[in-house]
């Protein structure tokens, strides 16, 4: 397992300054948004340029722009990865189980006025902080319409090491961010991060099932949803209830639930929408430090000495604290791990 430096989470002065700077000097990279809005495509507009769908009879300008289609995945077969200090793209099918890559859906209101250009420099710097800091970079975050919310960042693969990179710029993105939408406060969005099923042996898959069925209260408590009616699509509520209606795999909207089964990833989407940068990282945090902890037990840890039980693991996060700083404050706030 290669060594992390993890980053900490407040800037100095001189990092937040440099932070700023790149941000100023980078633009959005042109995939990260489309020119052409469903109902909008060259087939749809007549010689004149007239489009039935929207009723507009001008042709689109070269400025106008749009939020991704729903049903676009252009992610996939490459994520971000960190190689002598640089971003690098590298394939998805290279993985092996020591390496996790995530994929996050951060879902949004505007706050105030519907404002596009709120979404381009949003985009401008979710971009620019994974390394893509010009028009014709390749993307690494994309706007999608989505019909619960306003709009929907979606990221490329990442790896922890290339998140811990992307902090700086990350935590002055969000900052901003934060002036233009709503997220933990919208009245229904999550921050759905997606993980590789590749990366997980089959015991490591065992424990992170079993894992999120034998802890609801510790799930819905990371997830920073309420036990009631709010959190009744994904189980949270009924700690009694059999592992098929928490961990189950389904497919299919809307009977998803806490954990979707994908073709090629398992989608956390307990995760309540945030904005605030340590919410974030603590989330990332808590999927790394499973399936860090996790891939080290064999089966006879797990059956004998209950290895993969909410205590040990606990334990683990403690033990590595300087590795997930901001899970092990959120548990300590939580009373599930002593600080004394």
């Amino acid at each position: 397992m290669r060594k992390i430096n993890v980053t900490i989470n407040s800037l100095s002065e001189m990092d937040y300054a440099s932070a700023v700077m790149k941000l100023r000097s980078s633009t959005m990279p042109r995939l990260a948004l489309t020119d052409s809005p469903e109902c909008c495509d060259d087939i749809d507009r007549d010689d004149d340029g007239y489009c039935e769908s929207c009723d507009t009879y001008t042709e689109r300008s070269n400025d106008d722009i749009y939020l991704w289609n729903y049903g676009y995945k252009p992610f996939g077969s490459m994520y971000r990865d960190v190689m002598n200090g640089e971003f690098v793209w590298l394939p998805t099918d290279e993985l092996t189980t020591s390496t996790m890559i995530y994929g996050l859906e951060l879902e949004v209101e505007y706050r105030n006025e519907h404002d596009i250009g709120y979404v381009i420099e949003t985009l401008k710097g979710i971009n620019a902080a994974f390394g893509a800091y010009n028009h014709n970079s390749p993307v690494v975050c994309i706007g999608k319409e989505d019909s619960t919310v306003d709009v929907e960042f979606v990221t490329a693969p990442f790896t922890y090491e290339a998140y811990l990179k992307a902090l700086p710029i990350l935590k002055v993105t969000l900052e901003q961010a934060q002036r233009y939408f709503k997220a933990y406060y919208a009245n229904s969005a999550g921050a759905h991060i997606h993980v590789n099923k590749n990366s997980l042996s089959l015991t490591t898959a065992f424990a992170w099932i079993q894992f999120h069925y034998d802890n609801p209260g510790l799930i819905a408590d990371i997830a920073q949803r309420s036990i009631g009616k709010d959190a009744e699509w994904c189980y949270m509520q009924k700690p009694d209830i059999p592992v098929a209606q928490i961990a189950k795999q389904k497919y299919g909207f809307p009977n998803r639930g806490a954990l979707a089964d994908t073709r090629n990833t398992i989608e956390h989407r307990y995760f309540r929408s945030n904005l605030r940068m340590e919410r974030i990282s603590k989330n990332i945090e808590f999927l790394e430090s499973l399936h860090t902890y996790f891939n080290t037990l064999t089966y006879q840890d797990m059956v004998r000495d209950g290895a993969h039980k909410l205590y040990a693991y606990l334990a683990h996060v403690s033990l590595m604290r300087h590795m997930y700083p901001n899970l092990y404050d959120y548990l300590v706030k939580r009373e599930y791990i002593s600080c004394v």
